[in-house]
């Protein structure tokens, strides 16, 4: 058994371990919603959280761990879990600590005939608690008889089971009758803006030597190799009716198809949109283009349809082709190999470099220049109407101590639960998608947990990932951490929704 990563919560008067992998981020809480009907009392009924219903879980209630004192339960905080393809929500009163637990770290706790306690089944003793932290087991809180989840509604009847992974990075959907993305990359092929669905993309690639293509078909590059594995190369331009790239393309999105794995040609990766509401794209476009979504600086990008475009015959077929010849290749090798995962990252220059986590960020946009200034709280410059939507900005720079004197160019946005934070940095230098073995990930240093700390300072992170010749060490700065902290202790959202009714 390997190291596995544990966020550690604390609930009522004790401390609760779950699986990194299952949670997907932690909110604040300012009330409980209403209870639901005939419920438990640790059912706390249902909260919307941008625009989705999320059951929530009195965990200290349930765990009998708000006893002492007997108080009301009261939740801080709310730990979002998805599990066996559902989404649930947790009621903790923090957020302790994330850390790396050895296997001899972790301890059974049995009841006195021997089995082992249905919700806590284990411990975890380690050097960074002050005491020992019970693991919470999700497939005996599913048990319950009183468990309620949501699972995602999918496009067709029968299409998801409720034992699937709701990751938010893979799909196997080909030929679903709408699109509703919930982020969109925004990259460039032939001066052409074109958007692709973050659920599709399996990663990005400076774009190796390109093998001739063994046959004659459209928008065909030819063959790329990536890390031993053979994927075809096409020219999204081409695909949809656009002219031919005629340059050797510097990068390529690796898209997960269902029938398997095949690369776009680009020219570099722009930005990040959340605005999954698609305009029209107007006449005379082809099938796989699906509508217009508002790039940087306002520029529209074509969004294209990946169920449309992988269900086209000549790309199914070549993508179902070198997946076969992949895995027989692969044979039995693959058997003891370690489990991989793919990795989003935002490169970006704040007078020094450092990396973000794409899934932390709503959107990557050009930096505004026409903002409502504002005062009070000086970490906050001002408020940018951006689609609709209220932005509070912070120039991360000076939260840095860093030079700030120049304009800067890009705006990382973040949720803070209670309203979207934009960071303004110097630049955006590229997204990267790394695919690595699970295990590579290592979390050198946490930034200072002192909750008397600054938020900046609570935010960073030290990481390794990769192996060999991709082993990377960089700097990382939680940017949706750092929004909920900003936005707990400042007033500058409060102006951002007035601005939002003015």
């Amino acid at each position: 058994m390997s190291t596995r990563v544990f966020g550690i919560l604390r609930v009522g008067t004790g401390d609760v371990a779950l699986d990194a992998h299952d949670l997907q981020e932690v909110v604040r809480l300012e009330r409980l919603p209403p209870p639901r009907p005939r419920a438990p009392a640790w059912s706390r009924g249902t909260l919307s959280l941008r625009g989705q219903p999320l059951p929530l879980v009195d965990l200290a209630g349930l765990l009998q761990l708000d006893r002492d004192p007997p108080v009301e339960p009261q939740a801080s905080f709310v730990a979002v879990v998805a599990h066996r393809g559902a989404r649930f929500g947790l009621c903790v009163t923090q957020i302790v600590d994330v850390i790396e637990v050895r296997p001899q770290q972790r301890h059974a706790v049995n009841q006195g005939d021997g089995s082992p306690l249905a919700l806590t089944p284990s411990l975890i003793d380690h050097p960074n608690l002050a005491h020992p932290a019970y693991v919470l087991d999700l497939d005996a809180l599913f048990a319950l008889e009183e468990m309620v989840a949501v699972t995602p509604t999918a496009t067709q009847p029968g299409h998801q089971s409720p034992g699937a992974s709701t990751s938010p990075t893979v799909t196997s959907d080909a030929t679903p009758t709408q699109l509703t993305a919930r982020r969109w990359l925004i990259v460039e092929s032939g001066g052409q803006a074109l958007a692709l669905d973050t659920a599709i993309v399996g990663e990005v690639a400076n774009c190796p030597e390109v093998e001739p293509p063994a046959i004659a078909l459209d928008a065909y590059l030819g063959n790329v190799t990536l890390r031993g594995a053979r994927l075809p190369l096409f020219d999204p331009g081409e695909l949809i009716g656009r002219a031919p790239q005629r340059v050797r393309p510097s990068y390529m999105v690796v898209l997960n198809g269902p029938e398997g794995r095949l690369a776009l040609a680009l020219e570099h990766v722009t930005a990040l949109s959340a605005d999954s509401a698609l305009s029209p794209a107007g006449p005379g476009q082809a099938a796989a283009v699906a509508g217009l979504v508002v790039g940087p600086a306002g520029r529209d990008a074509l969004a294209l349809d990946h169920r449309v475009l992988l269900s086209a015959l000549n790309l199914s077929a070549l993508a179902r082709l070198h997946a076969r010849l992949d895995g027989a290749q692969a044979g039995s090798a693959a058997a003891g190999q370690p489990t991989r995962r793919r990795f989003a990252l935002v490169r970006f220059s704040c007078a020094g470099d450092y990396t973000t986590l794409l899934d932390q960020l709503d959107a990557v946009d050009a930096a505004p220049t026409d903002y409502l200034a504002s005062g009070g709280d000086p970490r906050f410059v001002g408020v940018w109407r951006r689609h609709g939507r209220s932005v509070a900005l912070v120039d991360l720079r000076r939260l840095l101590n860093r030079d700030a004197s120049r304009p800067p160019r890009h705006v990382l946005i973040a949720d803070s639960g209670q309203g979207l934070i934009g960071f303004l940095t110097d630049a955006v230098q590229r997204i990267d998608y790394v695919e690595a073995a699970e295990e590579s990930l290592v979390v050198r240093w946490r930034g200072d947990i002192d909750p008397a700390a600054p938020a900046i300072e609570r935010a960073k992170r030290l990481i390794a990932l990769g192996s060999g010749e991709r082993h990377q060490v960089m700097a990382m700065i939680c940017l949706q951490g750092l929004a909920s902290d900003l936005a707990a202790s400042s007033a500058a959202l409060t102006v951002a929704d007035d601005a939002r009714h003015a």
